[in-house]
């Protein structure tokens, strides 16, 4: 039967062309040497080097064998390698999933400077309303997310990117829109455009802790699951909204977007399953955090 260090030892023998310096490179006496390559072409049934007192030379058969093996090695040499970098993340695959409004901060940075670093991995991107990205992390259905922190972690781990304060979005023709800066007592007679609590519970309460803290609860006209659906609904004269301060990238003619005094903070970071072995998680979140760190806007500085 030919094993794998036969193989070594004739491809030795074919590139030395001589028996004293390839049993010297394989670390082994010349006797032993020469009956292996004797046992390999008696098993092949063909002679693959010619040999005399003054030389050795490759026989047709022996360098046709020699092209053949070396498809082997190739092969052997890409399965060594494809064990590294999957073992520490540099190939395989990710599943991301991301909230909308990352769309305007951070995904576009961490996705550009992941994929030319590790241009092995195969990266899936998928939009997701906070709540149901958690659940698909937790399921394993996404490797991995970007997303405002979950009310429940006991599942998940997570590395922070971020925080960043909530803003106030008005009307253009707001009362308080030519107000440098504004205090959300300020809104108490307003009607509020929310995201629901069931989409992203830990958003909506530090919208209402905050309200409450200053003296009212806000009266919630209108909820939609994504952040530019309300900065948009806001827009249209439909009432305020509180909103990461990423969404001022929407840059819409029809609202102005305020910071608020004392604003309650957000934190988006990365999470991901406890359970989940992807070695690419890791290099993920960490160049997610290394990139915010040389990338984030002078508003978060």
């Amino acid at each position: 039967m030919i094993e794998l260090r036969h193989l070594t030892y004739f491809r030795t023998v074919a590139e030395t062309l001589h028996f004293g310096r390839a049993a010297a490179l394989l670390h082994i006496s010349q006797p032993p040497l020469t009956r292996q390559i004797a046992a390999l072409e008696k098993e092949l049934g063909a002679q693959l080097f010619d040999r005399s007192k003054r030389s050795v030379q490759l026989t047709a058969a022996g360098k046709n064998f020699y092209r053949d093996t070396t498809e082997i090695f190739k092969a052997l040499e890409r399965a060594r390698h494809n064990v590294i970098t999957s073992s520490t993340g540099k190939s395989g695959s990710l599943k991301v999933g991301f909230m909308m409004s990352s769309a305007y901060n951070i995904l576009p940075s961490v996705t550009r400077h992941y994929s030319a670093a590790f241009p092995e991995v195969d990266m899936r991107l998928s939009e997701y309303v906070p709540n149901l990205l958690a659940t698909d992390i937790e399921d394993g259905k996404v490797d991995v997310g970007i997303m405002y922190r979950p009310e429940d972690c006991s599942r998940l781990d997570s590395l922070t990117i971020f925080s960043e304060p909530l803003l106030a979005v008005l009307p253009k023709y707001h009362p308080l829109a030519g107000k440098p800066a504004i205090s959300v007592a300020e809104l108490a007679e307003d009607s509020f455009v929310s995201i629901p609590r069931t989409i992203a519970p830990v958003v909506f309460d530090i919208i209402v802790n905050h309200c409450q803290s200053n003296g009212f609860r806000p009266r919630i006209k209108l909820e939609a699951n994504l952040q530019q659906t309300i900065v948009n609904l806001v827009g249209e004269g439909l009432g305020v909204a509180l909103v990461p301060a990423s969404m001022q990238a929407m840059h819409l003619d029809t609202t102005v977007f305020k910071p608020l005094i004392k604003a309650p903070m957000v934190e988006v970071a990365v999470i991901w399953n406890k359970e989940n072995r992807n070695p690419c998680v890791r290099t993920f979140a960490d160049t997610a955090v290394e990139v915010w760190r040389k990338v984030k806007p002078a508003a978060y500085k």
